[in-house]
């Protein structure tokens, strides 16, 4: 589908205003994972051709709708809380729990000064200052791949240390408990008259359940600690463990809605670096939450990070039906949930309303 002449020159205008170069169309997206792309930055979509707007903002045409969990839709990471939920600890005395929750305290201020260290060491070494300000995906993904090794390796380590085997379901039940979500994360989800794909390394796909089952129709892909006589066996079952994995199940949701004649857009919700890969896939891909690493990031690789509220400068008022733009190393950083349920359905959202 091709722009009408007006709405073409006003994209190429806020474009050029704000040092993005220029833009271009393709009909249909191409699904396929690119790991080597251009040095300059060319344009085209992301997945899907078309949306619609009006002059009283009435949001986007969605089609597909995915989103993280951790950090994304609950305020922190709840992966500290999973050895709470094994027997050992349930039936420990309080000096015992106090012994563990060190020890746990211990492996992840372990985990995350290599996190920093190897994040910096491989953007060191990864980065090109001469492709900037134009999208570097080659270097991003040789970066995310170093950091990806680091995550498996502590992953063993964590395995080994036995600190989450003996969980049981009762223990996830009550370790949700204190899972706190995000303000106005579950408002906007069930706006979405969709069914809904949540992508996650979390280790536990039972406590996203626990947190998410009044949701009307929620896919989950996650990983599950493996049982034995119905308790963990310490061991990470492990099929979504990086950002190359949430890319894929992205791409493939894509792909699989291609063949479908409905029209709409991607969009992918994200607060990390673990999401960066499908969020750059989806024709709208927004940064939830105050990540320091992924700002560092998105800048050193030659992402750009504009406010969600230029969608709708970027869109225009009084038109019909056109397609997406998308332009190449482009995402979208919200302050909320509510912009996010804003931007989506127009003056159709409400607020509070679940």
């Amino acid at each position: 589908m091709l722009l009408r002449g007006k709405f073409r020159a006003k994209l190429s205008q806020f474009y050029k205003f704000n040092g993005l170069g220029s833009f271009g169309l393709i009909a249909k997206a191409s699904f396929s994972v690119v790991v080597i792309m251009a040095a300059v930055m060319d344009t085209g979509f992301a997945s899907s051709p078309s949306m619609a707007c009006e002059a009283d903002w009435m949001g986007l045409k969605v089609n597909l709708f995915a989103f993280d969990f951790d950090g994304t839709c609950t305020q922190k990471d709840t992966t500290s809380l999973l050895y709470k939920a094994s027997e050992r600890y349930r039936s420990s005395t309080q000096a015992e729990m106090k012994i563990i929750d060190e020890r746990w305290i211990e492996i992840g201020t372990i985990y995350w000064k290599g996190h920093q260290e190897t994040v910096s060491r491989s953007m060191a070494l990864h980065t090109d200052p001469n492709s900037l300000p134009y999208f570097n995906e080659r270097g991003l993904r040789s970066f995310l791949q170093e950091v990806n090794k680091y995550n498996m390796a502590m992953i063993k380590k964590v395995e080994a240390s036995e600190i989450l085997k003996g969980i049981s379901k009762e223990g996830i039940k009550e370790i949700a408990k204190e899972v706190k979500l995000s303000p106005g994360c579950l408002n906007v989800l069930n706006h979405i008259n969709l069914p809904l794909h949540l992508i996650s390394v979390n280790w536990c796909q039972e406590l996203i359940q626990a947190n998410l089952d009044h949701l009307r129709h929620v896919n989950i892909f996650a990983n599950s600690f493996p049982l034995e006589d119905e308790l963990s066996s310490g061991h990470v079952g492990k099929k979504v463990t990086s950002p190359f994995d949430k890319e894929t199940i992205f791409q493939d949701l894509v792909h699989k809605l291609s063949t479908d004649s409905s029209n709409g857009i991607s969009v992918f919700v994200g607060d990390s670096i673990g999401d960066i890969l499908a969020m750059l896939k989806a024709d709208v891909g927004i940064v939830v939450g105050k990540s320091h690493t992924l700002r560092k990031v998105a800048k050193a690789f030659g992402i750009k990070l504009l406010p969600l509220q230029e969608i709708q400068k970027m869109t225009g008022n009084g038109c019909q039906e056109f397609a997406t733009p998308k332009e190449r190393g482009i995402l979208f950083e919200a302050p909320s949930w509510n912009e996010i349920g804003f931007t989506l359905f127009g003056t159709r959202y409400i607020p509070n309303k679940f």
